[in-house]
């Protein structure tokens, strides 16, 4: 038998340097992570912003799978 396939979530990426500037969590990314693997509080990753025109540092934000369209 195999083993039941782990459940992964739907995060949405949003801008760290947006939140200062503009008090606006504007989301860039939507991507799926394993929440059994990974701790999503402290999860981060240098992406592109294209309001900032730089890399910027994202965070995570869980989101439902109807809105991840």
């Amino acid at each position: 038998a195999r083993p039941s396939r782990k459940k992964r979530a739907f995060f949405a990426l949003y801008c760290t340097e947006c939140m200062e500037q503009f008090g606006k969590r504007v989301e860039n990314y939507k991507i799926m992570l394993n929440p059994t693997n990974t701790n999503v509080k402290e999860f981060t990753a240098r992406k592109f912003c294209s309001r900032l025109n730089k890399h910027t540092i994202h965070k995570a934000k869980q989101i439902s799978r109807s809105q991840n369209k």
